[in-house]
């Protein structure tokens, strides 16, 4: 394991106006980053869910280095993508940000696309799912994720 440092502006601002976070998380997302790449000024952003933060992902901004912690906040533009599925309905919902849909368009038959206000899709509607999508079986292929299973 490396040791890590910590930014006097880390200890001393992003603590005080963010005391919730911790350091350890910090160092676990820059350890098993979901995803990550370099900022364009000498520095290093990196991304992973934290779990006690409900699962939101925490943003953490090193030095070059990548060992020199200098901010650390939860990123409101990344989520993880959830799928509902409603039986009533024969629904299938793949929610992709938390963000409220300004717009939906019909693509195809019963698969509506929702959008937010800047345009970016936000959620995927699927009608007749169980006549579209095998609802049994999920595959996750090559993404370095983790599974959470919710109570219907």
């Amino acid at each position: 394991m490396r040791d890590y440092k910590f930014a006097d502006y880390f200890e001393r601002k992003v603590l005080q106006k963010r005391p919730y976070l911790r350091k350890e998380w910090c160092i676990a997302v820059v350890e098993r980053p979901t995803r990550s790449e370099p900022q364009g000024d000498s520095r290093c952003r990196f991304w992973a869910p934290i779990p006690e933060l409900g699962g939101r992902y925490l943003r953490v901004i090193t030095l070059a280095d990548k060992v020199t912690i200098l901010n650390a906040f939860p990123d409101r533009g990344v989520q993880a993508v959830k799928l509902s599925y409603f039986a009533d309905t024969d629904s299938l919902y793949i929610d992709l940000s938390e963000e409220p849909s300004v717009e939906s368009r019909e693509i195809s038959e019963g698969v509506v696309l929702d959008y937010n206000a800047a345009g970016r899709l936000v959620g995927i509607d699927i009608d007749e799912a169980s006549k579209r999508v095998q609802l049994d079986k999920l595959v996750l292929s090559q993404l370095p994720s983790t599974v959470e299973t919710a109570a219907a």
